[in-house]
């Protein structure tokens, strides 16, 4: 009889009658013992708010599971997704400079499960692991990740504090920098040091668009493509901030805002969408809202700054828990219908 291990790709295992007894039984028991390639567990279910019923619409989106994050230390400080439809694969960056590599569990169009595989120190140039300021990694975007080829995925990470768009392998290999517009390579275009390049999507007609998190004029917040065409977005709160961004097939731009300013104000979360074209650059973008989490309404969502398209009309977000222990690394599962 011939054996494969569920998911593994490798030539069968033949169990045959002239094996010892005990021998075709250790054999069958290491074959269907759980494989370590399978990943570590890491989500666990969360009630967002006692007003979030997975399945059902909420303003402009319907939720479709949440988890709670926790298990490795890898985890902490998770900026950023994109999910690799090639590789079947939810890459994530961290402000600590780390890429995982996570395989998150759906059944019937909900989010139930997640593990991470395995995960890598992004390298710079010459191969070294980045170090401290170098390593804030924030924005992940990806190309050749729905080609139909595997092997070929390249991923586009932002980073803040000495603010550039660099690409790397699956692996956090080092590959090229991408040419920045003038202003953003000015450390004196945004706010503060720790204001940089929050958001980062590939966007089918305008390649790499990208923002600042907050610039030092109070008001409305540019968004660059990387040949230097700007729109202007204007937050939807009084402290927001734009840190998240991703773009699909149809040039649609989805716009996350975090405002948030002191212990003693409310927390909100905005998810607007956009459509830039040639026609509006260089103009304020007229935007759609989506959805709106606000903790004085009973939500729970924290320091969400990360989201990426999956499949259709589904999408994921994360949150930043900063490295502190108080705070959660969320994850939550959605359809904008």
């Amino acid at each position: 009889m011939c054996y494969f291990r569920a998911n593994i790709p490798q030539p069968c295992v033949q169990i045959t009658d002239s094996m010892q007894p005990l021998t075709r039984f250790l054999l069958l028991l290491i074959l269907l013992l759980p494989h370590p390639s399978q990943g570590e567990e890491i989500g666990y279910a969360l009630t967002l708010s006692e007003r979030a019923v997975t399945d059902e619409k909420f303003m402009g989106i319907t939720l479709h599971g949440a988890l709670l994050l926790r298990g490795h230390a890898a985890l902490a400080e998770l900026s950023d997704l994109a999910w690799d439809e090639d590789e079947n694969l939810l890459y994530g960056v961290t402000d600590r400079g780390i890429l995982l590599h996570l395989l998150p569990l759906i059944e019937n169009n909900r989010l139930i499960g997640l593990q991470l595989l395995r995960h890598y120190k992004l390298r710079d140039r010459n191969g070294s692991a980045l170090q401290q300021a170098m390593a804030d990694a924030e924005g992940l975007a990806l190309e050749g990740s729905n080609n139909g080829r595997k092997g070929d995925s390249l991923l586009a990470v932002s980073f803040e504090l000495h603010n550039r768009v660099d690409f790397y392998s699956p692996m956090g290999e080092y590959q090229r920098s991408l040419k920045l517009p003038d202003q953003l390579r000015n450390p004196l275009f945004y706010r503060d040091p720790n204001n940089g390049l929050e958001a980062l999507a590939r966007h089918p007609e305008f390649g790499y668009m990208t923002g600042p998190e907050r610039v030092k004029a109070n008001g409305t917040l540019p968004i660059f493509s990387q040949e230097g065409s700007v729109w202007y977005y204007q937050p939807q709160e009084p402290h927001g901030a734009l840190v998240a961004l991703e773009a699909l097939d149809d040039g649609t731009l989805l716009i996350l805002e975090r405002s948030f300013s002191s212990l003693f104000e409310p927390l909100v979360i905005t998810l607007l969408q956009a459509h830039p074209t040639a026609g509006n650059a260089g103009s304020l973008l007229p935007t759609r809202l989506l959805v709106r989490f606000d903790s004085t309404e009973g939500w729970r969502t924290q320091n969400l700054e990360g989201l990426t398209h999956h499949r259709g009309k589904y999408f994921f977000m994360v949150s930043d828990d900063g490295g502190a222990s108080f705070l959660q690394t969320q994850l939550i599962y959605f359809e904008i219908p």
